[in-house]
């Protein structure tokens, strides 16, 4: 999980530094739950007092968040993309940001992110993605809405890139995605479907890591989810 130990002057911040890099490189993911502060400091040969002062340190960055209870403990902080998105929704309500347009940024970020999802996606994060689109299939045999799990699932594609860059920008992206084009939502039975398929082909391409494969149809994905929206916006 850690690298090597710390056990220098101003230990507390190699802790730091160790917990972050574990972070930003993947071995601890979103969710992930840290040792002990006993086991932390075993691990690192730091004082109790060292390893608060780093937890407290790396809470305060938003890399961590603290749970209560007899589950509780330090936790790694999912992607938060509140901040931008937040000024895409300005841009939206100011009438500067439009649905075109937000494909367009997506046509540019997302065929690469997936191609390296699929250059850097762990184990997990493909199961994590198979369990995702089970649980799509589930609500739509229920006859339910899968519009929030097939934004979802853009963002795992983005967690797996192991990229914080990317993995905020696809957040922030997917959130007015939501308020932009899902309001208006793609109802055809057809439509679905054909998300269904599409999200199934990337899923098999990012296992079998063939990057330009997954770029490829990630890239005839957006452009054909834009399309199926203009035309039941226009009645066609």
């Amino acid at each position: 999980m850690f690298s090597s130990s710390a056990g220098a002057p101003r230990v507390y911040q190699q802790i730091v530094a160790h917990i972050e890099r574990s972070i930003y490189e993947g071995r601890l993911a979103s969710g992930d739950k840290l040792p002990s502060e006993r086991e932390l400091g075993k691990h690192f040969g730091a004082s109790r007092v060292a390893v608060r002062e780093a937890l407290r340190a790396l809470e305060l960055r938003g890399l961590l968040e603290v749970r209560q209870g007899s589950c509780g403990g330090h936790f790694v902080r999912p992607v938060d993309a509140s901040v931008v998105s937040r000024d895409f929704r300005t841009l939206m309500r100011l009438g500067r940001l439009t649905a075109a347009q937000l494909t367009e940024a997506r046509l540019m970020m997302e065929p690469e992110v997936a191609r390296l999802a699929a250059e850097r996606a762990t184990d997990l994060d493909i199961k994590e993605m198979h369990a995702a689109l089970d649980e799509r299939f589930a609500v739509v045999a229920g006859g339910r809405d899968p519009r929030d799990l097939d934004l979802d699932f853009h963002r795992r594609i983005a967690l797996a890139a192991r990229n914080p860059v990317h993995a905020v920008a696809i957040h922030a992206l997917m959130d007015l995605e939501s308020e932009i084009v899902a309001p208006r939502g793609l109802v055809a039975d057809a439509d679905r479907e054909e998300v269904e398929a599409a999200h199934g082909a990337l899923l098999r391409a990012i296992t079998a890591r063939d990057g330009e494969a997954a770029a490829r149809i990630m890239r005839a994905h957006i452009a054909d989810v834009q399309r199926r929206v203009d035309a039941q916006n226009s009645g066609v």
